[in-house]
């Protein structure tokens, strides 16, 4: 039984004349009744009645149309599916993310650009650090990830760079650096610090502490706190001070209390990047990291 013995069926069921059909299908009458005598053939009984104006169904004929009607439309969902899974417009994405990169504006403008362009695309998202998330894109658990590193150690991967975010100094609202005009790492090492842990971040931790090398100097870290936002609002609290993504400024609406300043020294940035897998052959994944780029484009073009 093929797909073409289905619709012949349906048209003469429909038009309840083999002639009607016929025409409505652009084949001659006599092919037709070959085809639906091959189909009652193949079932073992007859599913139509002549009757003097046509045809009728019989109650085998009436039991089978009701199970094979929704075939045909099931079908061109299924080749309409199939098409847009082909372009990267169906399915599921698995998308890693770091807390801090979750208030990089390209990171949230073009999870919400993906979202609104394909629709038809479930975005799956999952936060972790770093380090677990690369793993997860190894071993499959997700597609593509957000990470703040700018190398990697496994052939099975690649990273694309989006962009070398600035890090940024932030202080209690209260601290007796407010009036200065800049800061330096000198100065801050002199306070106690409040810093992801490095086991959580190791990536954000190990540059941070290299920045303070580079200056000749070593942070005096008091607290430790997995969470950037836990960061920010402990300082707040007058905990500390601590270094963060300058995207972290976002919480300033929502964190009173709390000042950010720029190092003056050069060189103070924590990069932002995609991982997906080498030989990736989703056409999701590459959409996604295509519309990424596009964002970071917009962005940088001021739109």
């Amino acid at each position: 039984m093929e797909l073409r013995h289905i619709r012949y069926f349906l048209a003469v069921a429909d038009a309840k004349s083999f002639t009607y059909a016929a025409e409505v299908l652009g084949i001659g009458q006599p092919p037709l009744s070959i085809q639906i005598r091959d189909l009652e053939n193949e079932i073992g009984t007859k599913l139509f009645h002549r009757i003097a104006r046509g045809v009728e169904l019989t109650s085998a004929g009436t039991a089978f149309y009701d199970a094979v009607k929704v075939l045909p439309g099931l079908v061109e969902e299924a080749k309409s599916s199939a098409l847009l899974a082909s372009r990267g417009e169906l399915g599921v994405l698995k998308v890693g993310f770091t807390s801090s990169s979750a208030f990089n504006s390209v990171v949230t403008r073009s999870i919400k650009k993906f979202k609104s362009d394909y629709k038809n695309v479930s975005l799956q998202l999952d936060e972790a650090h770093t380090d677990n998330l690369i793993k997860a894109v190894e071993n499959g658990a997700i597609d593509v990830a957000f990470v703040r590193t700018d190398h990697l150690y496994s052939e099975l991967l690649e990273l694309h760079l989006i962009l070398q975010e600035p890090l940024t100094i932030v202080l209690p609202e209260q601290h007796s650096y407010i009036a200065q005009s800049h800061i330096t790492l000198n100065q801050l090492a002199n306070e106690e610090m409040i810093l992801c842990p490095r086991d959580y971040s190791v990536h954000l931790h190990d540059t941070i502490v290299a920045l303070f090398e580079k200056a000749g100097c070593v942070p005096t870290v008091k607290q430790t706190a997995p969470q950037l936002s836990s960061i920010i609002n402990l300082v707040s609290a007058g905990i500390g001070v601590s270094i963060v993504p300058s995207s972290m400024k976002a919480m300033s609406h929502s964190s009173s209390g709390v000042a950010f300043y720029d190092i003056a020294e050069e060189g103070a940035y924590i990069p932002l990047s995609i991982v997906s897998r080498v030989h990736e052959r989703s056409p999701i994944v590459k959409k996604f990291i295509n519309n990424v780029a596009a964002t970071q484009a917009e962005i940088i073009a001021g739109k």
